[in-house]
């Protein structure tokens, strides 16, 4: 006799229904090879399939290129809808950046490439709890979903009536009015999904998370113990940090300023940059900042705050008219003049030295550098110089960087490898930023996936408050899913792009593009890089610390910069090929035209602009006339940026600039 199928028991439940449906994708299906087509599809379900789950919901099934959704089962929360909506807007995010990666982004010339339709209704449904079919939902509310999904504009989500009243004090619609929908007797009232109201405690949450120093107990002690010796022999010293991203680099950094400002010592602040400013730029920071302690940083300022402290340390007349002459070159560079003697790097250096102690007084000195990964050889040639050349009160160098850094150094140069945490610490860093709202099994598994690294425990703690799966409670947090229902990301870059996909359309447009400016940029140069009225999105990034700022630079100009140098990676790795070549080209463009007297400080940036531009056209076919001129254009200014270098005894960067140069005009 065949077996009996097992009966199914249903029950009644107030659910969120989400469909969600690729659009166009049969005729763009027609336009590329089965494999591409397929390798679109794999993605695109992953892509369903993670969103879904970060957001509480369950993919109950997919129909084709559609996807169905539902928020309520096994477990009824009371934000049941406000989670199929951010999980509708996430997706809608996620999806277009997944056709930018893929090189399927909307174009110039109006191709759809990849966008989603998405529609949410919440009801009453059957839910089939067991037999065969457990977890299968059916009813009117399943189906009006659907429809709403096949009304709904190209990038939006559309929504019912239920749905518009359980998430109003979250979520900002729009009337549509009522919608004569295929089925439905009657005209049936939707919304469309503006935006998420700014929810300011969420929002507060995600930027105040920070990660307390944990098991760094030994390596905080032997900075001190090198700060000790600085001072008592009154001479230098330096340690170079050196980790992977995300270890705590900088975390251990500022523990250690704190430590040394009680200590007495004058601390002075410095950051190395990607997107170089001149090879001695981070001097140039370090200068300023010992300035600012005198009051003297302006340019007005800065020959009499100079010549007292260079006297009050017991220079000639002369001589202090010398290093200061050497200091304003440096914070301010006279135009470059075509054929002109470089300046002595080594005397150069010695000017520099000699500014930074006498600025200190009888005052111990620290200097903190971070991301000298980034530095030239010119920079890391004066750091060593500074990290053994005696000093009036003690001077002391530390820096951070990644692996990368280390066969670049000098010889003796001290290291301090900055490992993993343990597990056991790593257990402990979850609970003291969430305290007690995961159970033992979750924190365990978050530690070991982590691998040790901080910044993953912090930034997957971020996605999951942005996601609603961690929820305030009263003083401290609560985890709103079954421990089971939690899905953690595989690395920290799938995290950010979490978060890159969670954000509303405004602030993602400027997480993505800024990020062709590099991990600092100034407001003003939004304009070019095309984000209309970007105020509403930096503010919503500023209050989730994904951007900090706005802070003042030597130009006036309002920067910001991203929370992490991953995460604006994340959003640079969202843009296609052919969106980053425009930009770029956009960016270099605009710095051309507005670099006025200070041309001479971006000469390398408008040069990597252009040789990145250059980089993004097409490998096969395209204009040749566009890649000459770019190349020309690269060339000439990576040649300018080379003349800039040697005005400031940068002989190193010139070198490689001009390497770069040779390399472009290979074959002219």
């Amino acid at each position: 006799m065949p077996e009996e199928s097992p009966e199914t028991a249903f029950e009644r439940r107030i659910v969120s229904v989400l469909f969600a449906d690729l659009v166009g994708f049969t005729s763009l299906s027609e336009q590329l090879d089965p494999e591409d087509v397929a390798t679109v599809q794999d993605a695109y379900f992953a892509t369903v399939r993670e969103t879904v789950a970060r957001h509480g919901g369950v993919l109950e099934k997919f129909i084709g290129d559609a996807a169905m959704a539902v928020f309520g089962v096994p477990k009824a929360r009371d934000d049941d809808a406000e989670r199929a909506i951010r999980a509708g807007l996430a997706l809608v995010g996620a999806v277009e950046l997944l056709g930018a990666r893929l090189g399927l982004a909307t174009g110039d010339a109006g191709d759809a490439g990849l966008q989603l339709r998405v529609g949410v209704n919440s009801g009453e449904v059957v839910s089939a709890e067991s037999g065969p079919d457990a977890g299968r939902v059916t009813g009117d509310t399943v189906n009006l979903a659907a429809r709403f999904q096949a009304a709904a504009d190209p990038g939006t989500v559309m929504v019912g009536e239920l749905t518009q009243l359980s998430a109003a004090d979250a979520v900002e619609f729009e009337s549509i009015g009522a919608l004569e929908l295929r089925g439905k007797a009657e005209p049936v009232p939707a919304w469309r999904v503006q935006r998420l109201r700014p929810e300011r405690s969420r929002e507060e949450a995600l930027g105040n998370l920070r990660a307390p120093l944990l098991g760094r107990a030994d390596e905080l002690a032997r900075l001190e113990s090198v700060l000790n010796r600085v001072a008592e022999r009154r001479e230098g010293g330096s340690e170079v940090i050196v980790a992977p991203p995300g270890v705590g680099k900088s975390r251990l950094l500022t523990e250690f300023e704190s430590r040394a400002k009680e200590a007495g010592a004058t601390v002075l602040r410095a950051r190395v940059r990607a997107d170089v400013l001149g090879p001695t730029e981070p001097v140039g920071q370090l200068l300023l900042a010992a300035l600012r302690t005198l009051d003297g940083a302006s340019r007005e300022a800065v020959p009499e705050a100079l010549d007292r402290a260079l006297n009050g340390a017991g220079a000639s007349p002369g001589r202090a008219a010398v290093v200061t002459a050497e200091v304003i070159e440096t914070l301010w560079p006279p135009p470059v003049v075509a054929g002109a003697v470089p300046p002595d790097r080594d005397a150069r250096f010695g000017a520099w030295l000699e500014a930074l102690d006498a600025l200190a007084g009888e005052q111990l000195s620290a200097w903190l550098i971070e991301d000298i990964h980034w530095a030239g050889g010119d920079l890391l040639a004066f750091l060593a110089l500074a990290g053994t050349w005696p000093a009036r009160a003690g001077r002391m160098v530390v820096a951070t960087a990644r692996p990368s850094v280390l066969e670049h150094l000098a010889e003796g140069t001290s290291v301090l490898e900055l490992p993993p945490l343990p597990a056991l610490e790593a257990s402990e860093l979850i609970r003291a930023l969430v305290g007690d709202a995961l159970p033992d099994a979750v924190v365990t598994a978050v530690a070991e996936r982590s691998d040790g690294n901080p910044l993953f425990i912090e930034e997957l703690l971020r996605s999951w408050i942005s996601s609603g799966t961690l929820v305030a409670d009263g003083e401290g947090w609560r985890l709103a899913v079954a421990p089971e229902a939690v899905a953690l990301p595989a690395t920290v870059q799938a995290i950010y792009a979490a978060q890159l996909d969670d954000l509303p359309a405004p602030a993602r447009l400027i997480a993505r593009r800024a990020s062709v400016a590099g991990r600092r940029f100034a407001g003003r140069a939004l304009e070019p890089l095309d984000v209309p009225e970007p105020a509403e999105g930096l503010e919503r990034l500023r209050q989730r610390a994904f951007l900090r700022g706005p802070e003042s630079d030597m130009t006036g100009d309002d920067i910001y910069a991203y929370r992490h140098a991953l995460l604006r990676d994340a959003g640079y790795a969202s843009l296609s090929r052919a969106e980053r070549g425009r930009l770029h080209l956009a960016l270099a463009i605009w710095l051309e035209q507005t670099a006025g007297t200070d041309v001479a400080r971006v000469a390398e940036p408008i040069a990597s602009h252009y040789e990145a531009a250059l980089a993004a056209l097409p490998g096969v076919g395209g204009d040749p006339d566009e890649r000459l001129r770019l190349t020309d254009a690269a060339r000439s200014w990576l040649e300018r940026a080379a003349d800039a270098a040697l005005a400031v005894a940068g002989h190193d960067a010139a070198i490689g600039l001009l390497g770069r140069a040779a390399d472009l005009a290979a074959g002219d």
